[in-house]
């Protein structure tokens, strides 16, 4: 059960999103965590927080959402410290799990056409691919072309 402290300062947190749907998406956050670990914010551990993640694991969430997930977590115990509603910040220490960004090759196939959505096959060689294709609907014929057309306050040194 949740204490009218708890809920306060989580309406404040939600308050502070600048879009809704941030907001909406917090929300269903952290009911899911307060679903798994039923106690008041001041009494979270790193250890019920490290269950949490695992938790989002075992049902199924893609990575990149078990990262916005525990973002917000992250994000709402660091609002409850600044306000003084946690002494200690549970989430400080907990890590964001890694994720492949596939966003190029969901929507370029290794055929190089569109696929826009297709979660098929993720395999390293698409890659490749995706950038020469990029790089020929740029009208660009190699990286080295590429590189040479960016201003010179955007190059590498």
């Amino acid at each position: 059960m949740l204490s009218s402290r708890d809920s306060n300062i989580i309406e404040l947190w939600l308050e502070r999103q600048a879009s809704p749907h941030t907001g909406g998406c917090y929300q269903r956050d952290v009911r899911r965590l307060l679903a798994y670990v039923p106690k008041p914010l001041n009494q979270i551990t790193l250890g019920d927080l490290q269950g949490f993640a695992q938790s989002l694991i075992q049902d199924g969430l893609a990575p990149i959402s078990r990262v916005r997930t525990l973002a917000a977590i992250k994000s709402l115990f660091g609002f409850c410290q600044r306000t003084r509603h946690v002494a200690v910040n549970p989430a400080t220490e907990l890590v964001l799990p890694c994720y492949e960004n596939c966003l190029a090759e969901r929507i370029v196939g290794d055929a190089g056409g569109p696929t826009a959505g297709r979660s098929g096959r993720r395999a390293a060689r698409s890659r490749p691919a995706a950038a020469a294709l990029c790089r020929r609907l740029a009208g660009v014929r190699s990286l080295r072309a590429a590189v040479a057309q960016l201003p010179s306050s955007r190059r590498r040194r």
